[in-house]
């Protein structure tokens, strides 16, 4: 968080920033009249971690202070309207066409970006000028949103992620296509960086471009989101301590480049029908009519928080106190959870045994309660980010030819690697026509382009892109398989980022 510095007078203080309990201080220069605009407020951590909250002396002269409806202090103000955005932001993303094309989190964050830019709100009296709704620079309610919306999304999201069972080995063909085209997106990422034209240019200009230098991790955390999610993007700013600024930068240039990608695939995926290879015996359980009971929404909100904190804990005992490993060790033991956890005990994700109620025959459990409480936080994560509202226009401004550039390269390269594989293979079942049905199958137009969308725009890209092409033996395979990405997307980027920082 930042401070105005200004000269008015010849008497100064030097208490911009003032921490009680261990005393900190940083040099800054207010007139005797500024003095008595010296307010305490509750500061939260941006990192991505439970502490209890810091009381702070923040100085800011009154000239300097953005008049909005919404005072930073009022947290339940700030929060409702964070949770009316992310509301609206879910309707305007169905029902109009811009929202459609944006997609409900950058209506979202576009949402809650205006109402802390624009003076929208007429004034209160004749004095007072046109004001925003809320405060512009975000305020502590909407950072302790976004933790909590964050910390908590990443385990519930996966609870569904289970690496074995039938399901998944009956999607293998697919899962092959999706390894494909993350390894298509890991190759573009690191050509990006490592091309002789390109060494000294793009990662100079990503790194100029962000604050605080944050070019290599915003490279990192894109590189998770196109293998896993916004989760996973998420997870690897936090882990790295990227700038709000960075992250919100590095997700709005993203949405924009996919509004070119996925029309692309699916003028592409138009071309074919349905595989229909027997696999459709696996999403039949897509079919039924599924229902969600009060029981499983509290399990998957226990099991969420439980390993929250255990994750939290393991984290504060690592020996690298700047690296905050708590989202993915939480990643890990939830995966590790959901893969190994017995099915038939209390709090298993995939389990009913224990929800017994008239319609218990219908109830997907705990998972699916997990993935419909872990949307609505993301929903609720993607409008704090905007908060910020102008402070976050220069970053924006700044890095997107940088970021546009190094996405346009990976995406490239992406689509290369699914076209040159399949070639390959192609080639090869030519002169050897022995054990090749397993290496169609994954390179087959229709599952190429579904693990492609599962890769670059999550599971529920994946089976949407499925279903509008009626690619009914897809549809319930294309979100296993994008589990699969958020489970290692996280790990991937982080040793990405290892390597190239």
């Amino acid at each position: 968080m930042g401070f105005f510095t200004h000269q008015h007078s010849t008497t100064s203080i030097s208490t911009a920033f003032a921490r009680i309990g261990p005393y900190k201080q940083s040099s800054a220069s207010f007139s005797h009249s500024q003095i008595r605009h010296i307010k305490p407020y509750i500061v939260y951590p941006t990192r991505d971690e439970f502490r209890i909250p810091s009381t702070v002396l923040f100085a800011m002269p009154s000239s300097e202070m953005p008049l909005s409806l919404i005072p930073a202090s009022n947290q339940w103000s700030n929060i409702a309207a964070l949770s009316f955005a992310a509301s609206l932001a879910q309707l305007l993303g169905k029902t109009t066409t811009i929202g459609r094309l944006l997609g409900a989190p950058i209506v979202a964050m576009t949402l809650t970006f205006g109402l802390s830019s624009l003076n929208i709100v007429p004034p209160i009296n004749s004095a007072s000028s046109w004001l925003t709704l809320l405060p512009s620079g975000g305020s502590p309610a909407s950072t302790l949103l976004q933790t909590i919306s964050l910390t908590l999304a990443t385990p519930l999201l996966l609870l569904g992620t289970s690496l074995r069972g039938k399901a998944l080995q009956k999607c293998s063909s697919l899962l092959g296509s999706f390894l494909i085209a993350s390894l298509g997106t890991l190759i573009g990422a690191m050509v990006a960086v490592m091309i002789p034209s390109l060494f000294s240019i793009l990662p100079s200009m990503m790194h100029a471009s962000l604050p605080n230098g944050d070019g290599i991790k915003i490279a990192a955390a894109l590189l998770a989101k196109n293998i896993g999610g916004g989760i996973n993007y998420m997870a690897v700013c936090s882990c790295l301590g990227a700038a709000p600024e960075s992250v919100a930068a590095g997700l709005c240039v993203d949405n924009v480049m996919s509004l070119l990608y996925f029309p692309l695939t699916s003028v592409l995926a138009s071309k074919y029908d349905d595989t229909d290879d027997g696999a459709t015996e696996v999403g039949s359980d897509a079919q039924q009519d599924e229902t969600i009971q009060t029981e499983s929404l509290s399990h998957a909100l226990t099991i969420a928080v439980v390993l929250t904190a255990l994750g939290q804990h393991l984290n504060s005992m690592q020996p690298n106190s700047s690296l905050n490993l708590s989202l993915p060790i939480t990643t890990l033991l939830t995966v590790l959870f959901s893969t190994y956890y017995p099915s038939n005990w209390f709090l298993s994700p995939t389990s009913t045994k224990f929800l017994q109620t008239n319609n218990a025959g219908n109830s997907k459990g705990i998972a699916k309660a997990g993935e419909y409480l872990g949307n609505s936080l993301l929903y609720l994560f993607f409008a704090s980010v905007g908060a910020p509202g102008w402070r976050l226009k220069d970053s924006i401004r700044q890095s997107f030819p940088s970021i546009a550039i190094f996405l346009i390269i990976m995406y490239g390269i992406h689509l290369g690697v699914l076209w040159g594989f399949r070639r390959i293979v192609i080639s090869c079942t030519r002169q050897d026509t022995t054990n090749t049905s397993f290496w169609m199958k994954v390179v087959a137009p229709q599952r190429l382009l579904t693990g492609s969308s599962a890769a670059i725009g999550g599971p529920a890209t994946a089976a949407a892109l499925a279903q509008a092409n009626d690619w009914a033996s897809l549809r319930t395979p294309s979100l296993l398989v994008g589990n699969v990405g958020y489970a290692v997307a996280t790990f991937v980027a982080l040793m990405f980022y290892s390597t190239f920082r």
